[in-house]
């Protein structure tokens, strides 16, 4: 199981020595640095202020305290030397995917409410509170969950051994989340892919982040996906696109037609322009037959068929009229220039995709430069973790300016919380 937990720098009680937001720049700086060099691959950290980061690790069910100890020293030495004047405390608030965001979205009042009752802590996780072992101090570690009453003692943790109170309660069956789909021309969110991390996996997974991400079991993926997009229109009144993965191979397969279609009919028919169906696993060359059986199948109840390629040279001509609405690349494994490169060869094709009225577009996208290609060759729609990282609620409709990218888990909070407000 992925480890997954909200790191937050606490310098709150500093203000006297300098200007807080001074101060916090300063953490956020030095922080970034410290987790670019130290927080290796697979281990992964976003940012979501300038004091707090997500922070995953692929390998592991918890992370390692010792380490962030000495993120905890660093940041001690850097911004206080040894002086007496000035101590940085880490805050490590382990748990599922949804106390963890909950955690990230308390502000610093909340925070230090928290810190003294335990209890107002999101159910599912626990705090983990190290203090800079260069201070020389008595308690290094400490530990509370929710269950922790208020005005009570947090175990002191001596060592880097866990101690919890309380054992966390079991993970729910999959963090279910989205990423969203952006029109460049527009400098919008035209609308959202359906992704998930199931149950004790050590990564999520999507048709938009590459090969790693690519679901081992398609059709178990594609059948939590359709759910996953008729719970997400039960809780929205009409909205932007929802894109939904379907298997090309699964599909085609008559032994599992009949699932699909059972699963396909837990979509509302009435909803049906606001669903899109993502078809991934498509071969080089899709035949004729294939593409007519799938499109029938999935017409009544999808508004809009987006077809994944790929070959960077596929032969947009050889489609049947009106078979598919738009076509995705996938940009292919490798160094910047045999990416671009496929990018480019794709766009040579763009003149056959206005003659036949489909939408070209870009997935697996990673980096700015493949951002700023796209809008160069004039392909209007990119999807990737260099656009949109897993955030759990839909950004369909949200402008954002192409030199903000990616969308991600803080970015997502503050649209929430803006919309909130308003």
């Amino acid at each position: 199981m992925t480890a997954v937990a909200c790191l937050r720098v606490d310098v709150s009680g500093h203000e006297d020595l300098m200007p807080l937001a001074a101060l916090e720049q300063l953490v956020h700086k030095f922080a970034s640095a410290y987790l670019e060099t130290r927080w290796s691959w697979p281990r992964r950290f976003a940012p979501l202020t300038d004091v707090s980061f997500l922070l995953t690790d692929p390998r592991s069910d918890e992370l390692d305290l010792a380490e962030l100890r000495r993120l905890s020293d660093e940041l001690q030495r850097h911004l206080f030397g040894t002086a007496e004047e000035g101590e940085v405390a880490l805050l490590v608030f382990e748990g599922t995917h949804a106390a963890v965001t909950a955690f990230a979205a308390l502000d610093s009042r909340q925070v230090v409410e928290a810190l003294a009752d335990p209890s107002l802590l999101p159910a599912g996780g626990r705090l983990t509170r190290i203090l800079p072992e260069c201070r020389g101090g008595g308690e290094a570690v400490a530990e509370a969950t929710p269950d922790t009453q208020k005005g009570a003692e947090w175990r002191a943790a001596p060592s880097l051994k866990r101690q919890l109170l309380e054992p966390l309660p079991p993970p729910p069956p999959a963090w279910e989340g989205v990423q969203g789909v952006y029109f460049i021309p527009r400098c919008v969110f035209y609308g959202d892919v359906v992704m998930y991390v199931p149950q004790n996996a050590k990564t999520h997974l999507s048709v938009v982040d590459g090969a790693e991400h690519m679901p081992k079991d398609p059709s178990a993926f594609d059948a939590d996906c359709i759910r996953i997009a008729a719970r997400l229109l039960s809780e929205r009144p009409k909205g932007p696109l929802i894109f939904v993965p379907i298997c090309f191979t699964s599909l085609a397969r008559p032994s599992l037609r009949d699932a699909y279609v059972a699963l396909l009919a837990e979509l509302p028919v009435e909803r049906r322009s606001e669903l899109a169906a993502t078809i991934y696993d498509v071969p080089r060359d899709p035949a004729f037959t294939g593409l007519r059986q799938a499109r029938a199948l999935l017409e009544p109840h999808f508004g809009t068929i987006d077809l994944r390629v790929s070959d960077p040279g596929f032969e947009i001509e050889k489609l049947p009229p009106e078979s598919v609405n738009s076509v995705t690349l996938v940009l292919p494994e490798g160094d910047d220039h045999v990416r671009l490169a496929a990018l480019r060869r794709f766009a040579d094709h763009l003149v056959h995709y206005k003659q036949r009225r489909i939408w070209p577009g870009v997935t697996n996208v990673r980096r700015r430069a493949e951002v700023e290609a796209a809008a160069r060759l004039r392909v209007p729609f990119v999807t990737g973790p260099g656009v949109c990282t897993p955030v759990p609620a839909p950004v369909g409709g949200r402008s954002l300016p192409p030199e903000r990218l990616p969308m991600s888990l803080s970015g997502w909070m503050h649209v929430r919380d803006r919309s909130l407000a308003s």
